[in-house]
């Protein structure tokens, strides 16, 4: 992973067989990130993506193991009372044009994936669980 920071937003560039979630939660613990909004570009050979269903409260994972181009990319980094959280949601295209998406669990770049986090510059954003769904909703 190579990054820059020009003391408001990070350009990042994952390398090739890099995991994108392990990899950035990596970059913010190690430099302190504070809450950002992330987008992203690239490509996968392998992505674990997730739709909430909302009835039973849970996460419904898939595997994608294939090249996938990565056509969008977007979350954000927020806090919790263990530490930094990454939320991210990502539409992939098959070889076919066909695409998948859904919440990002962890995905292995291929040839590269370039990020922008853009920071608040608020206080951290933080999440909590709201018991009526299930899921650490950002706190407003």
């Amino acid at each position: 992973m190579k990054f820059r920071f020009d003391g408001y937003n990070y350009i990042v560039r994952l390398e090739k067989g890099e995991p994108l979630v392990a990899s950035l939660m990596s970059l913010i613990k190690s430099n302190d990130i504070p809450s950002c909004w992330i987008s992203g570009i690239g490509g996968t050979q392998q992505a674990e993506i997730g739709f909430y269903d909302l009835d039973d409260q849970k996460y419904i994972w898939r595997s994608v193991s294939e090249a996938l181009e990565i056509v969008s990319l977007q979350g954000n980094i927020t806090w919790t009372e263990t530490g930094p959280s990454l939320h991210m949601h990502g539409v992939f295209s098959k070889r076919d044009g066909t695409t998948v998406g859904g919440h990002v669990k962890e995905a292995v770049v291929s040839g590269t994936c370039e990020l922008f986090l853009h920071q608040w510059y608020g206080p951290k954003l933080t999440r909590s669980i709201d018991p009526n769904i299930g899921l650490k909703l950002l706190d407003i």
